[in-house]
């Protein structure tokens, strides 16, 4: 049976959890990568970027996410092995990303939705 904590990291995360590829903490694994690691810091500075910056250029959201890609297909085709570091490095930006594509598209489809709405209703 999966405690509610484990539930939690299984749904925000589709995570490998493989100890050697985690931080540590009093001995005990993260329960989610380093890479999966940075994504989490990088949703939760989304929101900080949000309010200082504001929404940027929406071309700026791939340029965020290449380094965890550039970092994750090299080493999937054994390129390199890279390091907790330079997976937690790498997976922060791409946090920063990913929360924007999700804003933005919860933005596109709340303004959308209620233009629709209101041809439809009115």
């Amino acid at each position: 049976m999966h405690s509610k904590k484990q539930l939690f990291f299984n749904v925000c995360f589709t995570c490998h959890k493989r100890p050697e590829r985690s931080f540590h903490y009093k001995g005990k694994p993260f329960p989610v990568c380093a890479r999966c690691t940075g994504l989490g810091v990088g949703y939760i500075l989304s929101f900080v970027v949000l309010l200082i910056v504001g929404l940027f250029k929406w071309w700026l959201i791939p340029l965020l996410i290449l380094p965890t890609t550039v970092d994750g297909v090299g080493q999937l085709f054994n390129k390199w092995q890279s390091t907790n570091i330079r997976r937690f490095i790498t997976g922060v930006p791409a946090g920063i990303g990913i929360f924007f594509i999700l804003f933005y598209y919860a933005h596109f489809a709340f303004t959308h939705g209620q233009l629709i709405g209101e041809k439809l209703f009115h």
